[in-house]
């Protein structure tokens, strides 16, 4: 009897150890986790259900929790992110038509999707590593660690969000692994201006320290109230404790508001210097198909808008002129002449290169003498496989190498520097298009000198989707952590003219022609995040 009684306890633990191995994921557990990425996905700038990253995140903190392994753990994770990128970064869909790269209707859906897809797999491999390591790590539902045989368990309210600061929005999205950090949590917060003020302090980066804070609290209440011995890893010690803490991370809200409103209130920059975006309208088409604008018609289509624009600075978006600037002798003289007559300060969006005739995608500046700067800002943060390909891509197929604007293991190379535009009104730091995503460049900038910060941006690849607005909604973070004027120019739209407190004072809608107009001052403050922040 006690014989047969061990081989039952040695059979049952083996068939359950096959099962679990082979099984990661039931069909049940696929659509649930999917369908909660997708409703924190609506969160996103364009959608606008800001609300729902404050709860979004907490189904995949508790299916974490009850996973059975790290592997598990990884494989929900994945799931989750891919669901959740997918619904953020639905702006890829925008890439179609493709008729200007040569592909038909269903050959430019095929890769819209294929972009979009696999874009949204890397970054959802990003919140994968993060469910590993979340599962690995020991760790408790209360805010003071345990002591437990062989090392400690940490606070999960605690612990998890830094965890994720670390990988999604640091180590997961460097540049060195491909990485493009734009579907950030903090940034579905970017009308919430009192919230996020705070992050002259602490930076998105901080914002999203504490989004996730909250949600970890959410799961950790949830589970204990629910009693499950699953959620061990995140429950508090009793209901009545975990009711506490929720109520104590609560208060890390109007904490932020207080902390942010108090910084606010000592920064005080004048908009006085009027400043106009040169909103060309130049579409994919004008500038890519056999039929292109030349660079006379592109000039001349710019020029036309300039008897709007008054006395101050004038702002051409990225490549509205392109021809290598610097080699151009007669495009600098009617630039220089029309800054020299209108007392205008440009900053205009051209090729560069340097010494070795590298080709650079450049911002120059011109002063109201009509002199050129001496210096010129090269882009540092190139659009992988877009600008720059790895070298592995010489290998590819055909009609992979036509899906960069340049041929194949060639391609811009990219700046090494921040460079700040010195002009008769002011100082100032450009951007060239997605590198407002980056807070690291923007601070760099700003410690540089920089005094009001301009990013110029082509979107017309993506026709009329949200990047544009997501773009903005990384603007308004970068004005609020530097406490600068900030300028969003974009080719197409939709554009922006941005305060130090993240407030869009003006700005454009997509796909018109027009000059916005608006006025600008100019700082020499240095926040605590732009000092500490690299």
């Amino acid at each position: 009897m006690p014989t047969i009684s061990k081989k039952k306890e040695k059979t049952k633990p083996t068939s359950e150890k096959k099962g679990s191995g082979i099984k990661l994921m039931s069909v049940r557990d696929f659509l649930w986790l999917s369908g909660f990425g997708c409703l924190l996905g609506l969160s996103c700038p364009g959608i606008n259900q800001w609300y729902l990253a404050w709860i979004g995140l907490a189904p995949l903190i508790l299916a974490i929790s009850a996973s059975k392994g790290v592997w598990q753990a990884a494989a929900r994770g994945l799931v989750f992110g891919f669901a959740y990128n997918l619904v953020y970064l639905n702006w890829y869909l925008g890439l179609q038509p493709m008729e200007w790269l040569g592909f038909n209707w269903w050959q430019g859906w095929a890769l819209a999707i294929a972009a979009w897809t696999i874009t949204s797999f890397h970054q959802a491999l990003i919140i994968s590593l993060f469910s590993l390591v979340a599962k690995l790590i020991p760790t408790t539902g209360g805010f003071i660690p345990q002591k437990i045989p062989g090392g400690w368990k940490l606070p999960a309210v605690l612990a998890l969000p830094l965890l994720w600061v670390l990988i999604v929005n640091k180590v997961g999205n460097a540049p060195a692994f491909l990485g493009v950090p734009w579907s950030m949590l903090e940034y579905t917060q970017y009308k919430q201006l009192p919230l996020i003020q705070v992050a002259s302090l602490i930076g998105g980066i901080g914002v999203a320290f504490i989004i996730v804070m909250v949600n970890t609290s959410i799961a950790s209440l949830v589970s204990t109230l629910s009693g499950k011995p699953l959620y061990k890893a995140i429950s508090a010690s009793g209901k009545g404790m975990a009711v506490i803490q929720t109520a104590i991370v609560l208060l890390a809200i109007p904490l932020s508001i207080g902390l942010g409103g108090w910084q606010s209130a000592k920064t005080a920059v004048r908009a006085i210097t009027p400043i106009a975006v040169l909103q060309g309208n130049i579409n994919i088409d004008m500038q890519k198909t056999k039929h292109r604008y030349t660079l006379d018609e592109l000039l001349q289509r710019y020029l036309k808008l300039l008897p709007k624009i008054p006395p101050g600075i004038c702002v051409f978006t990225e490549s509205a002129v392109p021809t290598t600037l610097s080699q151009n002798r007669e495009v600098q003289n009617l630039l220089g002449q029309v800054c020299e007559s209108k007392k205008l300060d440009m900053v205009v969006g051209a090729i560069g290169t340097d010494d070795l005739s590298n080709p650079y995608n450049s911002a120059y500046g011109i002063s109201t003498d009509g002199a050129m700067a001496t210096n010129v800002y090269h882009k540092r943060y190139l659009v992988p496989f877009g600008e720059y390909c790895p070298t592995l891509v010489q290998y590819f197929p055909e009609w992979i190498k036509r899906l960069t604007n340049t041929p194949a293991g060639g391609g811009l190379s990219s700046g090494k520097q921040a460079q700040i535009l010195k002009l008769t009104n002011g100082e100032i730091a450009p951007l060239i298009c997605f590198e407002c995503i980056s807070p690291e460049l923007a601070a760099d900038s700003t410690r540089s000198g920089g005094q009001l910060i301009v990013n110029i941006s082509d979107l017309a690849w993506f026709h009329r989707s949200s990047i544009g607005e997501q773009m903005i909604a990384f603007s308004v973070f970068r004005a609020i952590e530097n406490r600068r004027f900030f300028v969003f120019a974009a080719n197409t739209g939709p554009s922006a003219i941005i305060d130090p407190q993240g407030m869009i004072t003006k700005r454009s809608i997509i796909d018109e022609t027009t000059v916005l107009a608006g006025r600008v001052g100019f700082s020499n403050e240095i926040t605590p995040f732009t000092a500490w922040f690299r």
